[in-house]
């Protein structure tokens, strides 16, 4: 039987094709994107894949639809993945201190680091009848506050590393789970810009196999999409 993956933020750039490289292996995705029917590539993979992928309409921000979506997955035997991938900079990402708005810094706040929690405690259930369940919060390198040289970029930074110390207490209470945060790198998507020097690919294609290669006793760490652990 197919393993079960939820992945979020699945409308485009690493979320599509985390998706697009884990049907191609034969898995089964339930994807999630706030606005689905937006995705041309998405809807393609739905037709190509059509036994394989389950599309939902999700917004991590949204109490209710995460629970609708846990009730329409009701009958589901297991979850054995969650990559929560739905991230935001911020309209505001490289406003300087003085110009910050503290309403951008809570809302890239709540879509970093509390949308990730609410998926994670919605999805406990299915996960505990996996073999072997694995949590995956695609973090940052700027959410490192060691790593951290030039400033600035307040909203994304202070919301990767709430979302890396989450998983830091997670794995702590929930030692029965494989549980990693992995920096996809810099990478060519509209959040990272063409000049960045990794392809999605590629980022991808990493991501996934330190997920594959993960287990329990390397749980609780920081890795980034080529496996190399990185500081807190």
């Amino acid at each position: 039987m197919a393993q079960n993956y939820v992945v979020t933020g699945c409308n485009r750039g690493i979320g599509l094709e985390l998706t697009r490289q884990l049907l191609k292996s034969g898995k089964h995705v339930f994807a999630l994107a706030r606005s689905p029917n937006q995705s041309k590539a998405l809807l393609e993979l739905k037709e190509k894949y059509p036994n394989q992928l389950e599309i939902y309409s999700v917004d991590v921000n949204s109490e209710s639809q995460v629970s609708t979506f846990v009730s329409e997955i009701r009958s589901v035997d297991s979850i054995d993945v969650l990559i929560n991938n739905a991230g935001a900079y911020g309209t505001g990402g490289n406003d300087t201190f003085e110009k910050l708005s503290l309403d951008d810094v809570m809302k890239t706040f709540a879509t970093n680091a509390i949308g990730p929690m609410r998926v994670t405690r919605a999805l406990l259930p299915f996960l505990n009848k996996s073999k072997t369940p694995k949590i995956v919060h695609i973090t940052s390198l700027m959410g490192s506050i060691s790593d951290n040289q030039s400033g600035g970029s307040y909203a994304y930074r202070i919301s990767k590393a709430a979302l890396n110390m989450f998983h830091k207490s997670f794995t702590i209470d929930f030692p029965e789970f494989t549980s990693l945060v992995i920096h996809p790198g810099w990478v060519k998507t509209d959040m990272g810009g063409p000049g960045a020097p990794t392809d999605v690919e590629t980022s991808a294609k990493g991501i996934l196999k330190v997920i594959d290669r993960a287990s329990q006793k390397e749980s609780g760490t920081f890795f980034d999409f080529e496996g190399d652990e990185l500081p807190w």
